[in-house]
């Protein structure tokens, strides 16, 4: 493991994993075990102990995910970015004829992805773009990698909104939105009240309290996405809790913290003139 790669990668990776011994998984990922091994099984079991609800939270997010990309190659689009990638597989199992996918994340994250795949004989058609898609202007990171402005494009940005400042977050879908001609965006966010405190759940605030004190603070939340979309000239095709994916998704099995309830994914789109 690159002391420079985040150990969250790793994490995400093996509650994406998990899913798969489930009787009928959510979805099915058999890319992402080539990353996982003693020390990454052991670190997630210690992060799944303290935050329970963390590997839920993640799995459902998966799913709706790769729900929405999987309809959009279907409806033609042949463009796919995704924005702090991490060790994300899709590229790897959700592709189609003429679907070039675009990474962006920093470089050794992207380099071990590239070489695992290589060394395991996985193929996926990907440019990956190593940088800041915030501090290194998006648009010029795509540019060099001779991104199609005009084509239709399906932007992922997934695990990064609550840890960026919210003016950042703002200025990245103002970037999309004034230099991409045609596209779709989905994002997962958590509310205002949970930064603040204000759920009404003591739980919740017990959880936040004990997650940062461990591992990042939670910077950023979104009260009314409706809001922000209309601010931003932007339509929202989806917008679900976690909570509400969880009784989709698994109807039959209790929710795993209130968490979830304040936990949203989102997909929005540029309203057409």
């Amino acid at each position: 493991m690159s002391n420079n790669l985040t150990g969250t990668a790793f994490i995400v990776a093996e509650f994406r994993a998990e899913e798969n011994a489930e009787t009928t998984p959510l979805y099915t990922d058999n890319v992402v075990k080539i990353w996982l091994n003693e020390e990454t099984r052991k670190n997630a079991s210690e992060i799944a102990q303290n935050s329970p609800a963390a590997k839920e939270m993640i799995k459902l997010r998966t799913k709706y995910f790769d729900d929405v990309l999987s309809n959009q190659i279907l409806a033609g689009c042949k463009q796919i970015v995704i924005l702090g990638s991490g060790l994300d597989t899709r590229a790897a199992r959700i592709n189609g004829s003429g679907v070039i996918y675009f990474e962006i994340d920093d470089r050794a994250t992207l380099e071990l992805k590239a070489e695992t795949l290589k060394a395991h004989k996985i193929k996926a058609n990907v440019r990956y773009i190593p940088g800041d898609y915030v501090q290194n202007n998006l648009i010029a990171l795509l540019k060099q990698s001779d991104f199609d402005f005009e084509q239709p494009t399906y932007f992922l940005w997934e695990g990064n909104t609550t840890l960026l400042a919210k003016q950042d977050v703002i200025f990245v879908l103002e970037t999309i939105r004034d230099n991409v001609k045609d596209f779709k965006l989905s994002f997962d966010y958590m509310s205002e009240k949970v930064i603040a405190r204000t759920t009404g759940y003591q739980d919740i605030n017990d959880y936040i309290d004990k997650y940062e004190s461990m591992y990042t603070r939670w910077i950023t939340g979104f009260e009314n996405i409706a809001t922000l979309a209309e601010e931003l000239h932007l339509n929202i095709i989806d917008n679900f809790s976690t909570a509400q994916l969880h009784e989709q998704y698994r109807p039959h099995r209790s929710l795993a913290s209130n968490l979830l309830k304040f936990y949203f994914v989102c997909t929005l789109e540029l309203i057409s003139e």
